[in-house]
């Protein structure tokens, strides 16, 4: 009989966890039996519904219970239903990703002695999340966790010299680099996509649309992009690009207000000849919104391996990025796009400014972006990966 997986996920959201860990499971499903459970959304972010038309037939479940925020009634709560859940189920594989689902879903696991115990580092929470005195404590959370967990995914070389050298989470002996598995749009429709896109947003023919894709919390810095959204409108005032903000989160008000202070004016709806930002909130259609878009930004302070410039190289777009974390692994600096350092600014609005002027540069790199997208985030390369290592482990058991 196939092998029993049970897959834990902080939240079925819009982000890399969800449209990453779906398919994944979808193809998986033939060698394991699998039952996924996921936790409860925020107010301010949206469930990715539209995967489950995309690939039917997963059994998915939710704890309602499982949230982000801490409490310590309701996390209980969240704790005793996992642990039922594994009770009933009887797998012999639990695979948690995120933080809490990964903290819960871990202990319950060691606690009922499932044989193999896997954890998905998607990114970490060890800088540029929480003070220096919750990070520590959350360091040493994760060291403590890392004995009982039988093996260790991580996305990127980067990242895995992060968790294993510089923070001295993991033990290397323990750890499996399996990069995120993109499925590639076929190619075609584009020119439709665009349109649709363009259109619903009143863009011209000529306008050029720049976005930043994710959650608008503090480690996206948003503070950033809307800086380099001042520059960008003040050099090319009689010309001036669209932008895009596409996601919602905590500092939305935040990031409104910053651009009231700097006498942006915004709109919530169109772009417009005075208005040159706009909130769209979440979006599920990814082929619109990087069909629509000419280059996409990305800010962060800390990443692990950021799914919307790995969707947007495979979408021919070039990006520009700071460089944190993962990003270095996602993407060539010069030939898919731009990194800088993540408080270079004038870097930032140069390397913006430099696609923005030559529609040949920006071909030339998407289409560089979707060959390196094709050569190193195969899902069928992820699958195979992810398959092996969860056998691997379980015949050392």
């Amino acid at each position: 009989t196939s092998p029993r997986l049970l897959i834990i996920l902080n939240r079925f959201v819009i982000g890399g966890q969800a449209v990453d860990t779906l398919p994944l499971a979808w193809y998986l499903k033939d060698q394991f039996k699998i039952l996924i459970l996921y936790g409860e959304k925020e107010d301010d972010e949206m469930e990715a519904t539209f995967l489950l038309s995309q690939y039917p037939g997963l059994r998915m479940r939710k704890i309602k219970w499982l949230k982000r925020s801490i409490n310590p009634l309701v996390d209980f709560v969240a704790f005793f239903q996992i642990l039922w859940t594994i009770v009933s189920f009887r797998p012999q594989i639990v695979h948690t990703h995120g933080a809490k689902s990964g903290f819960f879903g871990r202990i319950a696991a060691f606690i009922l002695r499932v044989p193999v115990i896997v954890h998905s580092f998607h990114g970490h929470l060890f800088h540029s999340y929480f003070s220096s005195k919750i990070s520590s404590l959350i360091k040493a959370l994760e060291r403590s966790l890392s004995k009982i967990t039988s093996g260790f995914i991580v996305l990127s070389p980067s990242q895995l010299v992060d968790l294993v050298n510089v923070f001295k989470i993991l033990p290397l002996h323990k750890c499996r680099i399996i990069p995120l598995g993109m499925q590639l749009a076929r190619v075609g429709k584009e020119a439709e996509n665009r349109n649709i896109f363009r259109q619903q947003y009143g863009l011209s023919g000529k306008d050029i649309a720049i976005g930043i894709v994710g959650r608008i919390v503090p480690v996206k810095n948003h503070k950033f992009f809307i800086q380099a959204v001042q520059k960008l409108l003040k050099v090319n005032a009689g010309k001036p690009p669209a932008f895009f903000i596409i996601g919602d989160g905590e500092l939305k008000g935040q990031v409104e207000q910053q651009l009231n202070e700097l006498s942006i004016p915004f709109s919530q709806e169109i772009i417009t000849l005075e208005k040159r930002v706009v909130f769209t909130s979440w979006l599920s259609d990814i082929k619109q919104v990087m069909n629509g878009l000419d280059i996409i930004a990305l800010t962060s302070l800390n990443e692990g391996t950021p799914l919307s410039i790995i969707e947007a190289q495979a979408y021919s777009k070039p990006v520009v990025a700071t460089n944190v974390g993962g990003v270095k692994d996602t993407m060539v600096n010069f030939e898919t796009g731009f990194y800088v350092d993540r408080s270079d600014l004038d870097g930032f609005c140069t390397k913006i400014q430099l696609l923005m002027n030559d529609e040949a540069l920006r071909i030339k790199m998407g289409e560089a972006g979707r060959h390196f997208v094709e050569q190193k985030f195969s899902k069928t390369r992820e699958v195979e990966l992810t398959k092996d290592f969860y056998i691997s482990l379980l015949s050392n058991k």
